[in-house]
């Protein structure tokens, strides 16, 4: 049996990835409009962050599905690398775009951008 189908309730986090690429795509036309090619690079980036973040997460929940299933110390454990990994990921990319992209703020506006879909989302409803 796959992990998704019916081990993991994936469909909120889907749905976080489906309103995640929707707003930034959206967002992402507006800064090119606004601010040109290089800026809506740079913001395409920052947002890739937060979607490269819900895309590890997910991975790590269907991972815990298949691996973990219902043993709690595992899945604490998956938990807990799983955040690791997010920060890592964060911190190392935003590293890379700071040093890559100079209008810096550009950037930091399209990860928090697609971060504010996980705070007002549907995705809390799991």
């Amino acid at each position: 049996m796959k992990p998704s189908d019916g081990l993991v309730k994936a469909g909120p986090i889907n749905q976080l990835l489906k309103w995640q690429s929707v707003t930034l795509a959206i967002t992402v036309l507006i800064v090119f409009v606004w601010q040109g090619q290089t800026a809506s690079i740079a913001y395409l980036y920052g947002g890739g962050i937060a979607v490269g973040n819900t895309l590890l997460q997910k991975w790590h929940l269907l991972a815990a599905a298949k691996t973990a299933k219902a043993d709690a110390s595992m899945n604490l454990g998956r938990a807990y690398r799983c955040v690791a990994e997010r920060w890592a990921l964060t911190i190392v990319l935003f590293a890379i775009g700071f040093t890559v992209f100079v209008p810096a703020e550009i950037l930091l506006a399209g990860f928090v951008v697609a971060q504010v879909v996980v705070l007002f989302g549907h995705y809390n409803r799991a």
